[in-house]
């Protein structure tokens, strides 16, 4: 058969099939009979070839972007699960201010639990606060700090002569063995004369500790009765700083 004849046929076949495919607007019947009047056997198993690889390329389409939708969601879930799984949690940290309605008695190394966690600057966070007390909830090293003011007026007593020891302690306890050690303190002897109607001194102390779950950090001092009141004048907390290798 000749190649140009079979080539123009070609042409014309294609042409009425993509015309029949454009006419939407009728019936199917109608379609019917129009590729009866002007589609020939061989353009007719064109159609149907045609037909056949267009359904095939479809078929692949949406299979493939089926693919994708499903990559993509779990790239993406995975991406999102690793940002969660490496986005880091909030460290745990706590801020006491001293509770002065609650002040002990005692001139020694006297256990101060007198403390607010929840009102005013003081909060807590992934750290427990038990009878008076910081409890770590996770292992790591923490920064902890404490700072105390002892102030007096000669209104509230005269301290003319006495030699006070005015101290402050930081402690660690074991929770299962109840053994505690102290990990800071600070203080001075005063002797505060009676030249004066008002006394004042502050501590301070702060330092990086290695701290397991459950191990408790307390403060203690010594004339408890003298400490300042204000917030920003007796306070004492923590924070973790990083994870234990």
């Amino acid at each position: 058969m000749d190649p140009n004849r079979m080539s123009e046929e070609y042409a014309h076949c294609l042409r009425t099939f993509l015309r029949l495919q454009g006419t939407i607007d009728l019936q199917e019947t109608t379609l019917v009979n129009q590729e009866a009047r002007f589609m020939t056997e061989s353009c007719r198993r064109m159609k149907q070839a045609f037909q056949g690889i267009m359904q095939k390329e479809v078929q692949r389409f949406i299979i493939e972007k089926d693919q994708s939708k499903s990559d993509k969601f779990i790239m993406g879930t995975s991406h999102l699960d690793l940002a969660k799984k490496n986005k880091p949690e909030k460290p745990p940290f706590a801020h006491l201010i001293i509770d002065g309605s609650k002040i002990p008695a005692g001139t020694h190394r006297v256990n101060l639990t007198s403390w607010h966690h929840d009102k005013g600057w003081a909060n807590v966070f992934n750290m427990t606060f038990s009878d008076g007390k910081l409890v770590t909830n996770h292992d790591g090293f923490y920064y902890l700090y404490a700072s105390v003011c002892f102030r007096h007026h000669e209104t509230a007593g005269n301290l003319t002569g006495r030699i006070l020891q005015l101290m402050l302690y930081v402690t660690k306890t074991d929770a299962k063995k109840r053994n505690s050690v102290v990990l800071m303190k600070g203080g001075s002897t005063k002797n505060w004369s009676g030249d004066s109607e008002y006394h004042f001194y502050s501590v301070n102390v702060g330092g990086f500790f290695k701290l397991k779950s459950g191990e408790i950090v307390g403060i203690q001092v010594s004339y408890p009765s003298l400490l300042d009141h204000s917030p920003e004048g007796t306070y004492f907390g923590a924070f973790k700083i990083r994870d234990i290798d």
